[in-house]
């Protein structure tokens, strides 16, 4: 913004400084030029006076000693013509050409060419003037040639033309502080009000007390700390309620969990207790679940803002893993209820992404595909860098094991349309149950909202949120669509370094 408004000042200034600088240059290049003619013209009548003699009289050596000496004198030639076009006396080196002749024509028809123009720095050295004379007829009876020399003329004028120069440029810059002076003034408002929205996405307090400026933007600032204010006490006070409403209800969870066990129980009552413990477990777990989305959104915020003040940060935050590694943990838990957990591939990538929030990332999918994929179905989770090349999502063949792919497939559809900018690698998991439908792929990770197809099934709502805000705690993306096999897609992109 400091280049928008102190652009046109400069181009203003600059203007004004051409319109000064450039019609005093030219006074000053026409002052000394017309200071040349007359004196020139005074020269010139001397020599009329004495060439008119010389003719009259049929003797030279006086004009001849005259124009030796205004040559010495002035170092210019001159040469004075009679009515027949022959050369009375010269001196210096003007010769008889086309132009003198020309000149000496002009001047014996009693047209005098006495001007001179405007001198400038790349004028000419020399100018020629003529000037006619008469013997006492009203013809003229010769010509005066005169050859000007403007040498010293066009010096002065240049080194006029550079203190006028340097005078306008020295207002430039005189203009150029000022303009400066005045937009930093200006403008220095809005400065203090960027470094505020920055402290403010950053979780800092904002400082506007030194902001000085026009009325109206100090008043803009005050209304900006106000609301920063406002904004920063809302926020505190939604996470302080989180953390606090999570933890105070654990308390009366505990109580209402220990009493109903201390309860006497029969046969006809034991359902109904357990039915109240199951209520109270999922209700626990709601809490567990709120309290982990509250820290997962506290650190993307953070991260996002580029403030990671207690969270791993450097090294720490890579580390080498691979599909089989990430699957590793979860095989026999999907063997024991039926299902098959397939991965892609033991290569090792590494990527910019905490451990534990990549395994619960993980953890939390192949949950969801546990519960809701169906017995019996089968979760592959694949792993790469992009772009890539060269592997492939191919089922087992005869005699493969569940767990290992061939990778020698075409590389996977999702990889090929997932843009990215720079180095990534992309982590899929997808099952092929029976997914979700199409109008409601745009809600997985809103929080609370289950399938309508899923509510009878154990869950919070809660679960593809957390991995929302994990992955943008590590600058990661998470997409959702309908898996190949007909379930549900997952692609979740990570930073990969080297």
């Amino acid at each position: 913004m400091k280049l928008q408004v102190l652009l046109p000042l400069m181009l203003f200034g600059l203007l004004t400084v051409i319109a000064i600088i450039v019609p005093a240059s030219e006074g000053i290049a026409v002052n000394r030029t017309q200071q040349l003619t007359l004196q020139r013209a005074t020269s010139m009548d001397q020599i009329v006076q004495r060439a008119e003699t010389a003719v009259a009289a049929d003797d030279a050596s006086g004009l001849e000693r005259y124009l030796e000496r205004f040559a010495e004198t002035y170092g210019e030639a001159a040469m004075v013509v009679d009515s027949e076009g022959q050369v009375v006396s010269a001196v210096g080196g003007i010769e008889l050409d086309p132009q003198v002749a020309s000149l000496v024509l002009a001047a014996s028809r009693t047209v005098p060419q006495r001007s001179i123009s405007t001198i400038y720095p790349w004028s000419d050295d020399t100018h020629l003037v003529a000037e006619p004379f008469a013997n006492g007829a009203s013809a003229a009876s010769g010509a005066v040639v005169l050859e000007v020399n403007q040498t010293e003329a066009k010096a002065q004028i240049t080194g006029w033309w550079a203190l006028v120069a340097l005078a306008g440029l020295l207002l430039l810059l005189l203009l150029f502080a000022a303009s400066q002076f005045w937009t930093s003034w200006v403008l220095r408002p809005v400065r203090a009000l960027d470094a505020a929205a920055n402290a403010l996405a950053e979780q800092r307090e904002p400082d506007l007390a030194a902001a000085t400026g026009p009325l109206e933007l100090r008043r803009l600032s005050s209304s900006f700390a106000r609301m920063s204010r406002g904004v920063e006490d809302a926020l505190e006070q939604q996470r302080g309620f989180v953390a606090e409403a999570s933890h105070q209800l654990r308390n009366p969870l505990a109580a209402i969990r220990l009493r109903i066990d201390a309860l006497p129980r029969d046969e006809s009552e034991e359902a109904a207790l357990e039915a109240v413990g199951g209520d109270l477990d999922r209700l626990e777990h709601v809490v567990d679940r709120m309290l982990v989305l509250a820290d997962a959104e506290h650190r993307a915020t953070a991260e996002a803002s580029g403030r990671r003040t207690g969270f791993a940060d450097g090294a720490a935050r890579e580390h080498l893993t691979s599909a089989a590694m990430l699957a590793a943990p979860h095989e026999e838990r999907f063997r024991e209820e039926g299902m098959r957990l397939r991965f892609d591939g033991h290569e090792e990538i590494r990527v910019a992404c905490r451990k534990s929030d990549l395994e619960e990332i993980v953890e939390t999918m192949l949950d969801n595909a546990r519960k809701y994929a169906g017995e019996g179905a089968s979760v592959t989770i694949r792993f790469a860098a992009t772009p890539s090349s060269g592997w492939s999502a191919a089922a087992p063949g005869e005699g493969e094991p569940d767990g290992a792919f061939d990778g020698r497939s075409q590389p996977p559809e999702a990889f090929e349309a997932f843009e990215i900018d720079g180095p990534r690698a992309v982590l899929e998991i997808s099952d092929d149950g029976p997914g979700v439908d199409e109008d409601e792929l745009a809600q997985l990770g809103t929080r609370f909202w289950r399938s309508p197809s899923h509510r009878s099934l154990p869950g919070t709502g809660l679960g593809l949120a957390i991995v929302g805000e994990l992955a943008r705690a590590n600058r990661a993306t998470v997409d959702y669509d309908r898996a190949p096999e007909g379930g549900l897609r997952a692609r979740i992109s990570l930073v990969r370094t080297w």
